[in-house]
C-alpha cells in the first residue's frame, strides 16, 4: 500500500511515529475495534469481504431499500451500524417503474420540471426509509453510505455537467437530501463514501463505466462465466483494472472513518487547544536572523496550508494559542508584517512570547484557559523543545516531525473534530479571551473584594428547561455533556439517543446562560434531574469562580424537592473532575452511607441575579429574595 493512502487512511489511528519517541504523528490516543452491524444490497458486501485482518468485525445483513422492505435489528453487542441505501430501489419506488424500465429514468428525463418533481418525490422516500432506519436501531449510532455519484458526464464532455438533467448534478442533490435528513436524526450521520472513491480512484471500482448509472456500486465479475463463450471472450474486469488493491484501500479507508466517527461522536480524548510555536513552524526560518527570505517565501505552501487547518479547528470551536522563545515586540511585528492580516493575534486565545522555559509557558496558557494538559497538543519543529515540553508536562499531545503531516493531522484527526458547532463554540476564542481581560480587571482593583468585584459584574443568570430534541438548546447541552471534563460531576458521556429518551421519560434537563456587563458567555451550565436525583451536573470551564454553579445547584434541588422530602445525587471520581468534588457539600448536601443526601436548599449568592424562571417553558419555582 502507497505511503499517501496509507497516510490518508490511519490519520486517526496511532500507528506511525516521527523520530522522537514521544511526539505521535497521529494524535489518538489507541485504537478501538468495533464490531459493525452493515447493511444493504448484495453490493456491499465487498466491503467485508475485502476487511479481511482489520482487526473490526463486520455483519453484513441483506436489506432492501424500497419502501416495505424490514429493516433488521441490530445485535447488543454492535458498536455502529452503517446502512447502504440501494439508488436502484430509490428511483423504482419513486417513479413507480419496475426494472429494468427504471434504469433510463436519467436518460428519459427531458426538463427542469421533471428533473424537479423526481427529487421532491426521491425526498420523501430518503425520509421514510432513514426515519424506519433510525426508529429500528436505536441502540448505536447509524452511519448513512452516500450514494455513488457518476464518475463521468454521461451526456458528453462538452455537454453542461450542471444541467437541471444531469445525472451527476441529480445524484449529488440525492446526496444533499440524505445528508440534511440524515443530521435531522439523533443517531444518524452522514458517511461520504464519493470522498473516498475519489481519493483511491473510481476507474478501478465504480462500475458505472459498464453498468447503469442507477446501479452505482462496485465493479464485479459476478457475471463474467456467462459470457466466457462469446466469440471475443472477454478479460476478467478484476484483471483490467487494479481491482483487489484498490477495493481493499477503499474499504479499510471507509473502516477508518467509520472508526473515525465513531469516536467523534463520543468525544474520545478530545483536542480543544492546539498551541504553537512561531519560527519554523508559522513560517519557513528564523524571522530575526534577517535571511533574505521575502515575505511570501516565509509562508507560501505548508504555511499558508497549516494556518489554514488552524483556522478551521478555531472555527470548530477549538482553540488556538502562541509559545515561541523570542522577544516579544519585535516578533509580534514581524508576525503581523509575514501574515498581513490572513491570520492575527486576535485568532489565538493565549500568547506567550518570551525567553523562558517553554513548558512554563504552556503552564500558563492551560491555567488561563482552563484546560488540562491531556486536551491540548503542542507543535513544533524543535525536537529538543518538544521533549522538555513532554518531560515536563506528561499528559500533553506533541506534534513534530515532517511539517507536512501538521495540515491533515489537525484536519482530519477524530480527536480535532466535533459531531456539530455551536453558536458558543464558533466565539469560544472571543470568550477566553474576554475572560481573561474580566480577571485581568480584579488583578487590576487593589482594596476590592472578590465579592465586591462580582457584584460589579453584574452577572445574570437565566434558565431554560429542555422539553424535546428540537429544543433551541438541546445541541448545545448535548455538546457540553460529552465535552466537559473538570466540572462534570459523573463525568458519563451520553448518545443523543439515550440523551432522548432520557427526555422523553420525564428527566429534567435544565441549561443556563450567564452574562455579565461585559460579556455573553451563552449556555454555560447542564443539570440532570430524574425524580428525587440529580444525575449529573456540568459547567463550562469558562465560567468557574463566578457562583453560576451554585445558583444551578438551588434551582436544581428545589425543583427535585417539589415532589420528593428528600433527594440525592451523584458523584464519582473520574480523576480529572476534583474542581467539583465538594460541589454537592456546597450546595447543602450531606455525605451518608447511603450517599449524598438533602432536604434543603441552600441559597444562592446575592451578586446573580436571576432571570427566566417565569418563562412558559419553565416549572414554577420560586428562590428567596428573587
Amino acid at each position: 500500500m502507497s505511503q499517501v493512502i496509507r497516510d490518508f487512511l490511519y490519520t486517526s489511528v496511532a500507528d506511525k511515529l516521527v523520530n522522537l519517541p514521544l511526539a505521535p504523528t497521529s494524535l489518538a490516543i489507541g485504537s478501538r475495534k468495533l464490531d459493525i452491524l452493515l447493511i444493504g444490497t448484495c453490493g456491499v458486501d465487498i466491503l467485508a469481504s475485502r476487511s479481511v485482518n482489520s482487526g473490526h468485525t463486520i455483519r453484513h445483513i441483506l436489506m432492501g431499500s424500497k419502501q416495505y422492505n424490514p429493516v433488521p435489528d441490530a445485535s447488543p453487542t454492535d458498536d455502529v451500524a452503517v446502512a447502504s441505501l440501494t439508488l436502484r430501489h430509490i428511483l423504482s419506488d419513486a417513479t413507480q417503474m419496475p426494472e429494468p424500465v427504471v434504469d433510463m429514468v436519467f436518460a428519459r428525463l427531458q426538463s427542469e420540471d421533471e428533473a424537479r418533481a423526481l427529487l421532491e418525490r426521491v425526498a420523501e422516500l430518503i425520509a421514510q426509509k432513514v426515519a424506519q432506519i433510525v426508529e429500528k436501531i436505536t441502540t448505536v449510532p447509524v452511519l448513512f453510505m452516500s450514494f455513488f455519484e457518476p464518475s463521468f458526464n454521461y451526456m458528453g464532455d462538452l455537454i453542461d455537467p450542471f444541467g437541471p438533467t444531469s445525472p451527476a448534478r441529480l445524484v449529488r442533490e440525492m446526496n444533499r437530501l440524505l445528508s440534511d435528513t440524515v443530521r435531522k436524526t439523533s443517531n444518524g450521520y452522514f458517511l461520504d463514501a464519493n470522498e473516498i472513491l475519489n481519493f483511491v480512484g473510481r476507474r478501478h471500482l465504480q462500475d458505472d463505466v459498464l453498468a447503469s448509472s442507477s446501479h452505482a456500486s462496485f465493479i464485479n465479475d459476478w457475471d463474467f462465466k456467462r459470457d466466457a463463450n462469446r466469440l471475443n471472450a472477454p478479460k476478467a474486469l478484476v484483471n483490467v483494472v487494479t481491482h483487489e488493491v484498490a477495493t481493499r484501500e477503499f474499504s479499510l479507508a471507509i473502516l477508518s472513518r467509520i472508526e473515525a466517527i465513531v469516536k467523534i461522536v463520543a468525544q474520545q480524548n478530545p483536542v480543544k487547544l492546539i498551541i504553537v510555536d512561531l519560527d519554523d513552524t508559522m513560517w519557513r526560518g528564523v524571522a530575526a536572523e534577517g535571511d533574505g527570505v521575502s515575505l511570501d517565501e516565509r509562508i507560501e505552501g505548508w504555511p499558508v496550508g497549516l494556518a489554514e487547518a488552524l483556522m478551521f479547528f478555531k472555527k470548530r470551536g477549538g482553540l488556538l494559542a502562541i509559545c515561541s522563545k523570542n522577544d516579544e515586540a519585535p516578533t509580534i511585528e514581524r508576525f503581523n508584517a509575514i501574515w498581513r492580516g490572513a491570520i492575527t493575534l486576535d485568532d489565538f486565545a493565549s500568547v506567550r512570547i518570551n525567553w523562558r522555559p517553554k513548558s512554563q509557558n504552556i503552564l500558563e496558557i492551560l491555567k488561563e484557559v482552563n484546560l488540562l494538559p491531556g486536551n491540548c497538543v503542542f507543535i513544533d519543529d524543535n525536537d529538543r523543545e518538544l521533549s522538555e515540553v513532554k518531560a515536563a508536562i506528561p499528559d500533553i499531545r506533541c506534534l513534530g516531525g515532517n511539517h507536512y503531516d501538521w495540515r491533515r493531522i489537525i484536519l482530519r484527526s477524530a480527536e480535532t473534530q466535533v459531531p456539530l458547532v455551536t453558536a458558543e463554540s464558533s466565539q469560544r476564542t472571543d470568550l477566553v479571551r474576554a475572560l481573561a481581560q474580566r480577571e485581568a480587571g480584579f488583578t487590576a482593583t487593589s482594596g476590592v473584594s472578590r465579592e465586591a468585584w462580582l457584584t460589579s459584574l453584574e452577572l445574570r443568570q437565566s434558565f431554560f428547561l429542555i422539553r424535546t430534541p428540537k429544543s433551541r438548546h438541546f445541541d448545545r447541552a448535548f455538546e457540553l455533556l460529552n465535552k466537559t471534563n473538570q466540572f462534570n460531576t459523573t463525568g458519563k458521556r451520553w448518545e443523543k439517543a439515550e440523551f432522548e429518551k432520557f427526555i422523553s421519560k420525564g428527566g429534567y434537563c435544565v441549561v443556563s446562560s450567564l452574562r455579565d456587563r461585559l460579556i455573553d458567555n451563552g449556555i454555560v451550565s447542564v443539570c440532570l434531574i430524574n425524580n428525587e436525583t440529580i444525575v449529573q451536573v456540568v459547567l463550562s470551564c469558562r465560567v468557574f469562580g463566578l457562583g453560576a454553579e451554585l445558583v444551578v445547584g438551588a434551582i436544581a434541588t428545589r425543583l427535585a424537592l417539589k415532589s420528593h422530602p428528600e433527594i440525592r445525587a451523584e458523584l464519582i471520581d473520574t480523576g480529572k473532575n476534583a474542581t467539583c468534588h465538594d460541589y454537592f457539600q456546597r450546595i447543602g448536601f450531606t455525605q451518608t452511607q447511603a450517599g449524598l443526601r438533602a432536604n434543603a436548599v441552600h441559597e444562592p449568592p446575592p451578586y446573580i441575579e436571576i432571570e427566566n424562571l417565569g418563562a412558559s417553558d419553565f416549572p414554577p419555582v420560586q428562590i428567596q429574595g428573587r
